[in-house]
């Protein structure tokens, strides 16, 4: 494996990179009707996750790192081609089973079955980008 590459020479802007993640997050709750947003958080004033109180803030952003987490198991399971595949690939079998059983859990349904209507897997570009890298740069038996 190679070493990450050092970015300090080339920091982002800020925390936030750009701030297009922050900026499309704050547009959507500017979007949203005053009614639904007092109706989802008692407060009309709210136009992003910071403006909600604390408890419900931290519960959201809880919420979004387990779906985040759960997304790419879903990303990994598919690339993968499956249970046998993350397992070839280094993964526990008990991990997987975990795994599988929380995203069950949250989305209800198997991840093998599970389609996010906001996401589009291009699978086949996927693996034919990994073969073509491979075929490039294939993994020498010595590192060093």
């Amino acid at each position: 494996m190679t070493d990450a590459p050092d970015y300090r020479s080339d920091p982002s802007e800020s925390p936030e990179g750009r701030g297009i993640a922050y900026g499309r997050h704050a547009a959507f709750w500017k979007s949203v009707p005053d009614n639904v947003r007092a109706e989802a958080a008692a407060e009309a004033t709210i136009s992003s996750i910071g403006d909600f109180p604390a408890l419900i803030r931290d519960d959201a952003a809880r919420a979004v790192i387990e779906d985040a987490e759960l997304i790419g198991f879903w990303v990994a399971w598919h690339k993968a081609g499956g249970f046998a595949g993350l397992e070839s690939g280094g993964w526990h079998r008990a991990t997987i089973y975990r795994k599988v059983r929380r995203f069950r859990a949250r989305f209800g349904t198997h991840p093998d079955e599970y389609r996010f209507e906001w996401i589009k897997l291009d699978l086949r570009r996927a693996w034919s980008d990994e073969l073509e890298d491979f075929l490039q740069h294939p993994l020498s038996p010595d590192p060093d």
